[in-house]
């Protein structure tokens, strides 16, 4: 058995690039032994099977607040404005979508920003065309189906379905999308590797790519690479979104900020721009958010753990430390570590304050990923994370290594 298991894993990074450290043995014989027995552990259709069974879509609509939320305000209207002066309709590409929760997501954030604008859902497929791509067949049918489980439905806020999400099925919680939003979206099956290998042929003409808690599962080196294989294939003034935790590898390809901590945008001087050599990027995060306090009379203002979320504290972190300048980088830590790191719910702004310290401060960054990664291997691999719904201290643990095995900064 363990040596069919460590087939399976060779042949699932080989195919998709999945190293899936965040996994344990017993996750993965549980896959492979609900694909049936298998000729040639490498077979493209016996994969397929495996990945299918694999426990990496925990998705769930709107997932990520503050990402919607900047889509919202932000992003999303100006890509409807950019389109629109093109004569043509917004593009969306949404990698490893799983089943749809993510394309399902844009498509009714994109239905109320036209219904603002004066344009019926019933129009709205002329203005925004949504693609969701995952290697797994049984996700994409399932995605074919507009329909999500009720545990997708229940973690999001209730303001952001605006009635478009019903109850079906009372028995399995299923629930339907309304056909408006349905309709703007499409699902193939495909492989992340092969579309990023592809480079522009695949990713041009798509003004947002979603590429969300899909490289958190790669070798860091290979993480790196399908990120800027993933940059360099944007048309210019596109936008590349991936999550908190992979947000460090969006500078390697050579895109610049774009406002929200995971999100780039290709310079609009080229869309094939060479990436930068490599160094740590500084992350780049929207100003404190208003309900934030402070602590400490004196030195930058640190996000008290009341914030709503990691990606809040991080903000709010980076934002000290910006203000620190150089040389006061201890002392900024020193204030993040009295606010934050007596309470065990902040593991996850621990990782995000670790990559925002990257780049100013290496030793200290390194200091407190270290800590983390102690502090997240003490607990069971698939203990939930506070403050970072859907990731589990494994995945937590794998983060802090890609960021710990990552390149020095010069």
């Amino acid at each position: 058995m363990i040596a069919a298991l460590a087939a399976a894993r060779r042949a699932l990074e080989a195919a998709y690039g999945l190293a899936l450290e965040g996994l344990s043995d017993d996750q993965i014989a549980t896959a492979v032994a609900g694909a049936g027995p298998a000729a040639d552990p490498a077979d493209p259709a016996y994969l397929a099977r495996v990945v299918d069974r694999l426990p990496i879509d925990e998705s769930w609509l709107f997932r990520d607040d503050g990402l919607w939320e900047w889509l919202r305000d932000e992003a999303g209207p100006d890509l409807l404005d950019r389109a629109a002066a093109a004569g043509r309709p917004v593009r969306i590409l949404s990698l490893g979508c799983s089943s749809g929760q993510e394309p399902f997501s844009a498509a009714l954030l994109f239905l109320d920003l036209l219904e603002r604008r004066g344009i019926p859902a019933s129009a709205a497929t002329a203005f925004v065309r949504i693609v969701g791509v995952d290697p797994s067949p049984a996700r994409v049918e399932a995605a074919r189906a507009a329909m999500v489980p009720g545990w997708s439905v229940q973690r999001c806020r209730p303001e952001w379905l605006r009635g478009r999400v019903r109850l079906d099925d009372p028995l399995t919680g299923r629930h339907r999308i309304d056909p408006a939003a349905a309709a703007l979206c499409r699902f193939d099956v495909g492989n992340l590797l092969d579309l990023a290998a592809s480079g522009n042929a695949s990713l041009g003409g798509h003004d947002l790519v979603f590429c969300r808690n899909v490289l958190i599962y790669f070798r860091a080196a290979e993480a790196e690479r399908a990120a800027v294989s993933l940059a360099q294939g944007l048309d210019r003034g596109a936008l590349l979104v991936v999550s908190a935790p992979e947000a460090h590898l969006l500078a390697a390809g050579g895109l610049e900020a774009a406002g929200h901590l995971g999100a780039g945008r290709a310079p609009a001087a080229s869309p094939t721009r060479a990436p930068r050599p490599r160094r740590r990027p500084v992350a780049r995060v929207a100003g404190p958010h208003p309900r934030a306090r402070t602590v400490a009379s004196q030195g930058p203002a640190i996000a008290a753990p009341d914030a709503r979320s990691g990606e809040e504290i991080a903000a709010h972190l980076h934002a000290a430390l910006q203000h620190a300048g150089a040389g006061r980088t201890a002392e900024a830590l020193r204030a993040a570590r009295a606010a934050l790191f007596h309470d065990p719910r902040h593991l996850y702004a621990r990782l995000l304050l670790g990559q925002v310290l990257l780049p100013v401060d290496g030793p200290r960054g390194r200091e407190v990923l270290r800590e983390l990664l102690d502090a997240a291997e003490r607990l069971p691999p698939d203990q939930a994370v506070p403050c970072a719904e859907g990731l589990s201290a494994a995945q937590l643990a794998a983060a802090a290594r890609v960021l710990l095995q990552g390149p020095e900064r010069a």
